[in-house]
């Protein structure tokens, strides 16, 4: 999971060009405690795709309606619930779709998925 986690890191630009400046983050959801859901995208150029990063911080299994900065296709670039990691495989099958400025995302619990924007 490290190694995928730095290689993740490496790979998109949205999680490193602007990792000291305020244009590089954005809340998405903060203020969910009861549901311990907490969500963030994080830009890089002009052109890059957005990294959406989601957290589920409860042992429940959730199927939770997200907000995302915009509508079309987000792949899923890593789930920390994958079976290669000794987590249940729990997932959104690879991608989510967003329509009307969100989307519904399966979190799987305790783990943080994050999404790729790609139209």
């Amino acid at each position: 999971l490290v190694r995928d986690l730095n290689r993740t890191y490496r790979a998109e630009p949205a999680l490193h060009v602007n990792d000291t400046r305020p244009d590089g983050f954005e809340w998405i959801e903060s203020n969910d405690a009861e549901a311990g859901v907490y969500a963030w995208v994080r830009k890089g150029r002009a052109g890059d795709p957005m990294v959406v990063s989601v957290v589920n911080m409860t042992p429940v299994e959730r199927t939770y309606r997200l907000g995302l900065p915009a509508g079309g296709h987000w792949a899923e670039i890593l789930n920390t619930d994958a079976a290669i990691y000794g987590g249940s495989g729990m997932g959104n099958m690879g991608a989510v779709h967003a329509q009307g400025g969100a989307a519904d995302v399966v979190l799987p619990p305790l783990a943080t998925l994050m999404f790729e924007y790609n139209g």
